[in-house]
This record gives structure tokens, C-alpha cells and sequence, in this order.
């Protein structure tokens, strides 16, 4: 009976450790422990953006070394991929690179892909019109699957840009519902469990409010993305989305900082997690750490793309105007208190005046 009762115990211990599917343990949380590791890991940024421009370095030497035209555009593309969350107008100019490379080769369908990655890019920066031209010049006829998911997603990104940014009601509906069309149209192609189709998937399961079902899709897209990478930092940041529409504060804050953390390690400088947990650490009054951070991230961002992007501005702004009204109470606090000693100082010198007075007049 003993064991039979030892077994069962072990088949339960799996099992719960198999539905927990995370390398992080969520019933432990440690904010303070987490920012003193973002905090370590800001003061050793310069390490982590070092080993990026190594890896930029041996891959542009291999460029320049390469004969091959097919091998070219593959390295080509990969200066892109380390360049893309890193250094906006040098990914755009390997992009570029590679729609060369394959008119060249005459293939147009690669070209047709590049265009659409270039587009996303571009789009992900404000370039909406350039964005949507690049990708009027793309013939879906010729791409094969992957370069359909490249070109849907670029849409879709575009069109989720331009009902951001429209005054008119109208139009906002219009774009959204092409938004939704291209991302259906995303979700026909994409194969399932890649990181596209983990994204549009929490995207659909967020927007119907199936949260839930969100944060067990966010499960098996943490256990497959690899750590340390920019697409784990992806992962984290829409599971912190997720607890975020839960209203789960400490949650929200813990996995906006595991993505962070994953980004500064990688040597990202596209970033924006950091930034949304500085508005949170703002909000919670410790704003010595979130303007810290925000520092940080807008250094980080204008090292990225010359011109900050609007939702990174008013992230901005909102830390500033809680830095500036902290300040105003602290002065506040001050004056009144120096009003109430001075006060004070005036009441014990009349009190002194008066009992001087009384001793003169005996």
C-alpha cells in the first residue's frame, strides 16, 4: 500500500510540473530580486552590445568574402535579422541588400519576401507610406509559403498602424477590419507553433477576451522559444499583456521585466518593455527606478531609429509628469513643514519677548 500511495504521489508531482510548463515559477514572484537584475544588467549593457556587434562583425565578413550569390543573400538576411531589433537603418539597408541580390538572381519570389520583411520594418518605424508601397510592388502569385506569411504580416502590421494613427471613425473601422483580414489570412498559412502564429494567436485569444486560453498558448510558447533569445523576450512581453487586461499588477511587472531583461542581455535597443514597466514603477511612486529605466530605454530607442515613436514618447512623457508631480509634493511637503518651524520659532520668540517683558516690568 505504501508503495502503491509512493507512486501515486510521484505520477502526481509529474503531472503538476508538466501543466506548470514554464522554466519561471509565477508563485514566487520577486520583484525586488528581478530589478536588481535588470539593474545589474543596464550597468553591464555595453558587454552584451559588444558580443551583438561581434556576431554583426563576423557575419559582414563573411559578406564581403562570399562569391556564391545564393550564400550572399542568406548572410545578407541574417545582417538583417541581428541588425532588425538592433539598428533600424542598417536592417533596412541589408534588407534592401537582399532584394538586390535576388533581382539579381531572378527570383522574384525572394524578392517578393524581402520587400514584405523591408515593409514590416518600415512600418514598425512610422514609414506607413513607405510600407505600403513596398508592398504594392510584391507578387503574392510568386511566394511560396513562408513569403506569403512575410507578406500578410506586413499588411496586417500596416494596417493596425494606420487605425493607430486616423482622426476619423470611419477609417479606423475600415482598417481594422482589413487588419483582421490579413491576420486570418496570416493564421491560413502560418505554421502552427512558429512565432508568428504564437503572436497572432495571443493577439485573436487577447481580442476576444479568452485570456485564459491566452496564457496556456503563452505556456507552450515560452517552453519553445529558447532563453535568452529576442523571440523569449517577445513571448514575455505578451504574457505581460495578458495578466495586464487580468489587472494582475505584481504578474504584469514580472513578466514585462523578464523581457526586458532577456532584451538587454541580447543587446536590443528596440526596446519596449522597460519602458511599459517604468510607467507601472512611475505609478507605483518609485520613480527614481523609473526614470532610471526610461533614461535607459530612450537612450536605447534613439540608437535604434533617430525619432522616437509616438506610443514611446507618451511612455516618456507619463514617467517625466509622475517624476515632475512626485517633486512638486516633496516641495510641497517641505514648504509646509518649514511654514509650520517657522511658525513655531515665531510663537517661542513672542513667548520669549513677552516673559523678558514681564521680568523688566517687576
Amino acid at each position: 500500500m505504501k508503495v502503491r500511495y509512493a507512486l501515486l504521489s510521484l505520477v502526481l508531482f509529474a503531472t503538476q510540473i508538466h501543466a506548470q510548463g514554464l522554466s519561471y515559477n509565477e508563485e514566487s514572484v520577486d520583484l525586488g530580486a528581478l530589478y536588481d537584475q535588470i539593474d545589474d544588467a543596464i550597468s553591464e549593457s555595453s558587454q552584451y552590445v559588444a558580443e551583438r556587434e561581434r556576431k554583426i562583425a563576423v557575419c559582414r565578413d563573411s559578406l564581403v568574402a562570399e562569391d556564391n550569390l545564393e550564400k550572399r543573400v542568406q548572410t545578407a538576411e541574417q545582417l538583417f535579422q541581428l541588425y532588425k531589433p538592433y539598428k533600424n537603418d542598417s536592417a533596412q539597408y541589408y534588407a534592401e541588400l537582399c532584394i538586390s541580390f535576388s533581382e539579381t538572381m531572378n527570383r522574384p519570389d525572394l524578392a517578393g519576401r524581402y520587400r514584405s520583411m523591408l515593409a514590416l520594418q518600415c512600418s514598425n518605424t512610422n514609414m506607413v507610406a513607405e510600407s505600403l508601397e513596398l508592398l504594392r510592388l510584391v507578387n503574392r502569385s510568386v511566394l511560396d509559403k513562408r513569403g506569403l506569411v512575410d507578406y500578410y504580416n506586413a499588411w496586417m502590421h500596416a494596417y493596425g498602424e494606420l487605425a493607430s494613427y486616423t482622426q476619423r471613425q470611419d477609417m479606423h473601422d475600415l482598417y481594422l477590419d482589413r487588419q483582421r483580414l490579413y491576420r486570418d489570412s496570416v493564421m491560413m498559412v502560418a505554421e502552427e507553433g512558429n512565432e508568428e502564429w504564437y503572436h497572432l494567436k495571443m493577439d485573436i485569444l487577447s481580442a476576444q477576451r479568452h485570456f485564459q486560453d491566452a496564457l496556456k498558448v503563452s505556456n507552450q510558447w515560452l517552453k519553445m522559444a529558447k532563453k535568452g533569445t529576442h523571440e523569449s523576450a517577445y513571448a514575455a512581453f505578451y504574457r505581460s499583456m495578458v495578466y495586464s487586461h487580468l489587472n494582475n499588477h505584481d504578474l504584469t511587472c514580472y513578466w514585462f521585466g523578464i523581457s526586458a531583461l532577456e532584451d538587454i542581455r541580447c543587446g536590443v535597443m528596440n526596446q519596449a518593455s522597460l519602458l511599459f514597466l517604468a510607467e507601472r514603477l512611475a505609478d507605483d511612486g518609485d520613480n527614481e527606478r523609473a526614470m532610471r529605466y526610461m533614461e535607459f530605454c530612450r537612450s536605447c530607442n534613439l540608437t535604434f531609429n533617430s525619432h522616437l515613436r509616438s506610443y514611446q514618447f507618451n511612455s516618456v512623457i507619463h514617467v517625466i509628469e509622475k517624476d515632475r508631480e512626485a517633486t512638486q509634493d516633496r516641495l510641497s511637503q517641505i514648504m509646509i513643514g518649514a511654514g509650520i518651524v517657522m511658525v513655531l520659532l515665531l510663537l517661542a520668540l513672542i513667548i520669549v519677548l513677552i516673559r523678558r517683558r514681564k521680568r523688566n516690568q517687576a
